[in-house]
Order: structure tokens, then sequence, then C-alpha cells
């Protein structure tokens, strides 16, 4: 109701232009879920390794939280912590 695809109007070629410029987007989205729910849902070695890095990053103790679907604003708030906490990002994920 009231809600138009606008790709449904592309043509082929637009759609295509279209799906390769978010493609980078949505590797990093899909890198970054990965991360936190990897994160969260390992008691043992990487939430100790996280809290370990976070510390020596001079950053609060937190968690990434985790994008779900049917929480509204999730995605942005995974990002919003993600950004803040790149440097312990990056290093937890340094050589994989």
């Amino acid at each position: 109701e009231g809600f138009v695809d606008e790709r449904d109007e592309m043509g082929e070629d637009e759609r295509e232009e279209l799906e390769a410029s978010i493609a980078p987007v949505k590797a990093v989205l899909t890198k970054i879920r990965t991360i936190a729910y990897k994160i969260l849902f390992s008691s043992t070695i990487l939430l100790l390794a996280w809290n370990q890095i976070v510390e020596s990053c001079g950053l609060p103790p937190r968690v990434l939280p985790r994008d779900v679907r049917t929480r509204w604003n999730s995605t942005y708030k995974m990002l919003e912590v993600a950004l803040k906490y790149k440097d312990a990002v990056e290093k937890i994920t340094a050589g994989k």
C-alpha cells in the first residue's frame, strides 16, 4: 500500500548496474553480521579475545549488536557500533 519497488520499473541493464553498485555494501554487511553473531555466541575463545582487544583499544566493554530482521533499526545500530569499534573489529579479523 503506497510502496513502490523502483526496480520493477528498471530495465535489465539498469538492474544489473544497481546490483553491481550495491554488492560491496552487501558484502560488508554480511561480514559485520557474521562477526557480531560469532562473537556473541562464542562464550569461550572469541568473546574473551574480543573483550581483550576492546580493552587494549581503550574502548568501553561492549559486543556488536546483532542485526535482526524483525527489529526496527537494528542494521543501523550494528553499523554505528561497528564504526565506533572499528579498530577492535580490524584487530579481531586480522589475518582472516
